[in-house]
């Protein structure tokens, strides 16, 4: 993994980190939530896509991939919302970014899918994952045991499941599809061709969740819910944050020989939104949770050598 790759993560993991807070901080964590959040998401890409020229003439190769990753990315959606529910972010976070790793790194070497990983970086990955637990199971507040949090997390498991589950899915689709439109229109700037990748894909996505939210306006759930978000700037906000973090996510993409190491670098995230529910949502963070920092930052640099 190369330092321009390692650079683009770093700075998505920033954004990253942001809309999955002001997800939690709007109180409002439901479809509707995710509905705007995927209009206000599709906007922001709109512009390079309309930029780059490469709209109107996308081949089905790549379509199909966008299409993929964006049901993928809508299923990923309603898990958070279920996560967000019912757990704080300080668990459901980490729990759903862990096992993702677990599973891009899996998938990837029983399909062969990209470069075979080193030892050191199947150790350095199964590291992460540790880390990323102990980082769930260190910071809940509203439990004080093992057995309590255990408890708490079965709350949250279906979400959290469904989350990293369709999370892994769109990793790996989201990587061809980016491949393949890098190869339709190699000398158009990449920042614009991933636009226009994430562009489509967030059309799809935008689509699924409006019909969604479609569906429980008929059978009368949450109702209000949107009204009131419409008010708020969260769900924009998180949008705008949501879609600039993805794009680079997907730049860094062409600089890695397998998705798992992008999978595993963007646990760099897990340290800034724990500190993040910390000083403004009030979450409690003990003092063990430093083991599981320690474990990520380890992991990461045993899967660089």
């Amino acid at each position: 993994m190369n330092t321009i790759a390692f650079g683009l993560i770093v700075l998505s993991i920033l954004m990253h980190s942001l809309w999955h807070f002001l997800c939690k901080s709007s109180g409002k964590s439901s479809m509707a939530f995710f509905a705007l959040f995927s209009t206000s998401l599709f906007l922001t890409m709109l512009p390079f896509a309309l930029c780059s020229g490469l709209l109107p003439n996308l081949p089905l190769s790549v379509v199909k991939f966008a299409i993929g990753g964006a049901l993928s990315g809508a299923i990923c959606n309603v898990g958070l919302m279920l996560a967000y529910k019912y757990c704080d972010i300080s668990l459901a976070y980490p729990m759903a970014r862990a096992l993702p790793v677990f599973l891009t790194m899996v998938a990837t070497v029983t399909f062969g899918w990209g470069k075979p990983l080193s030892t050191f970086a199947i150790v350095g990955m199964i590291v992460i994952f540790s880390g990323c637990l102990t980082m769930a199971f260190s910071g809940n507040s509203s439990a004080k045991t093992m057995k309590e949090k255990l408890i708490f997390l079965k709350r949250g498991l279906v979400g959290i499941l469904i989350a990293a589950c369709a999370t892994t899915s769109y990793t790996i689709i989201d990587k061809y599809g980016i491949d393949a439109i890098m190869k339709f229109a190699p000398d158009t700037n990449k920042l614009l061709v991933a636009g226009t990748y994430s562009c489509v894909r967030e059309m799809t996505a935008m689509v699924c969740m409006w019909l969604i939210v479609g569906g429980q306006k008929v059978m009368k759930k949450d109702e209000g819910v949107l009204r009131d978000l419409m008010k708020k700037y969260h769900p924009y906000a998180a949008g705008f944050f949501a879609a600039l973090a993805y794009v680079l996510v997907l730049v860094a993409m062409n600089f890695v020989t397998n998705v798992s190491f992008v999978q595993a670098f963007r646990q760099l995230s897990l340290p800034l939104s724990a500190f993040l529910g910390y000083l403004i949502l009030k979450e409690k963070i003990a003092p063990v949770r430093w083991i599981g920092l320690s474990l990520i930052m380890a992991g990461l640099i045993l899967s660089v050598l």
